[in-house]
């Protein structure tokens, strides 16, 4: 069985410079079949490096597309003066949903993606694959986790009712899945780095895709009970110097989600009164045929009025039905991206509660350090002074080497409170770019809806 399905897909034109590969033996090493979201357990220190940051530098190929330019300001007044660069020009469409094993229990829908590039890196400038949505969600894990400084766009949800009721091949289902993997991949292709990629590029390209195998390839030592206990930690922390970038960055995200939401909240009604006159419309034409049949002198008149009424009740279905596809289900889909956007905000926010507690803890050692020196006593008090001198201890020594231990662990808490440091200027800076990006994606993705 398969649905072929025609639309008016838009491209996306930007044009950016080049940047460092991943290697396909470090793709991710497990295929979930939930879309990620960019929570808190992707927060500490261990699993950041320098490769996330050194994709978003400023480009110094030119480019004559204006997107990056427009700016939407009536909602938005953060405007940081930062270099984002753009994407090289990129057109993907998701067509044509088949569905592969049917009559069995691993049966699914497959759809086919055709990509037009001119990154250098793919093999051709065109390529035509076909993926199943498990494939979109192993991306989608992917880049969030080597990532995690970029707003990875979500994936469509796939907890929904039609997988309760069986209907999850049903052609309207199909159909509105197909539109939102289609503005998924779109969303990518307008990030500059994201669309550049190795996890992107094999998506798009490669003949032979197999997530399994890449699972084998790669077993990360990184897990996530490794890193969720920091994350907890953290979680319960607050920031005691708010940066008012992010701050004002949030608030502005805040107000796009609720204007978003009163659009959902109002359109919702508009499409359901739609659906009420469309009914009322039908009962109007089979009422005026019914009366043709006692009205003989005019019944011909009345039979086409009735079945011009019954015309218009289908016109009016259509426009109902692709107003909440392909207007509607947009807007509930950005909302989900500016919660991602959210999420991020909330990673650079656990980054400088890193640097700010290790910065205590250091300075917590100096003030020991000092009183040891000037007293001969440190954090352990008059308690410990006694428990020596009644053993005999030799408290010069003794001293001698509280002090080697705690030099020690200063010089331990300076460099990872300069590391700390590092990495959190450096996400902060990140998330300006990601937020410049996000700003040109919602341009675009509002005016195009519109």
């Amino acid at each position: 069985m398969s649905f072929e399905s025609e639309g008016d897909y838009s491209s996306v034109a930007w044009d950016t410079g080049t940047t460092d590969y991943l290697k396909p033996e470090d793709l991710l090493d497990q295929v979930a079949e939930e879309p990620p979201s960019q929570d808190l357990t992707r927060s500490t220190i261990s699993n950041i490096d320098d490769s996330m940051f050194s994709t978003l530098a400023p480009s110094t190929i030119n480019h004559t597309d204006n997107i990056a330019n427009n700016r939407q300001s009536a909602t938005d007044s953060y405007a940081p003066s930062v270099v984002v660069p753009a994407a090289y020009p990129m057109t993907i469409t998701v067509t044509s949903p088949v569905k592969e094993l049917d009559g069995t229990k691993e049966a699914f829908i497959s759809y086919l993606i055709t990509t037009e590039t001119t990154l250098e890196t793919f093999v051709a400038p065109k390529a035509t694959v076909r993926r199943r949505f498990q494939d979109f969600v192993f991306l989608c894990n992917s880049l969030s986790r080597d990532f995690a400084a970029c707003v990875v766009p979500p994936l469509p949800d796939k907890h929904r009712l039609e997988y309760i009721t069986g209907d999850r091949f049903g052609p309207e289902f199909v159909e509105k899945r197909r539109a939102s993997l289609q503005r998924f991949l779109e969303r990518l292709a307008r990030h500059p780095t994201l669309q550049k990629s190795e996890y992107f590029r094999i998506f798009l390209e490669s003949s032979e895709w197999n997530a399994e195998s890449f699972y084998r390839q790669k077993k990360s030592g990184d897990g996530v009970f490794e890193n969720l206990g920091d994350a907890l930690l953290n979680a319960f922390s607050k920031i005691k110097k708010p940066d008012e970038r992010f701050i004002e960055i949030k608030e502005n995200i805040d107000k796009i989600e609720e204007n978003l939401q009163t659009i959902e909240r109002l359109y919702f009604k508009i499409i359901k009164r739609q659906s009420d006159l469309e009914a009322d419309y039908r009962e109007f034409g089979t009422s005026i045929v019914n009366l043709g049949q006692f009205e003989t002198g005019i019944e011909t008149q009345l039979k086409k009025f009735g079945e011009t009424t019954e015309k218009f009740a289908d016109a009016w279905k259509r426009m109902t039905d692709r107003e909440e596809s392909e207007y509607l289900n947009q807007i509930r889909e950005f909302l989900s991206y500016c919660h991602c956007v959210k999420n991020v905000l909330k990673l650079r926010d656990q980054k400088q509660v890193d640097f700010e507690e290790l910065s205590e803890y250091l300075q917590g050692a100096l003030i020991e350090k000092e009183n040891l020196v000037s007293t001969g006593k440190g954090s352990t008090g008059l308690s410990s002074f006694l428990v020596d001198y009644i053993k005999n201890v030799d408290q010069e020594q003794a001293k001698k080497e509280r002090l080697q231990k705690l030099d020690a662990k200063i010089t331990e808490l300076k460099r990872e409170v300069e590391s700390s440091n590092d990495i959190s200027e450096k996400f902060s800076d990140e998330i300006v770019k990601e937020y410049e990006v996000f700003q040109n994606i919602k341009t675009v993705e509002l005016k195009d809806s519109l």
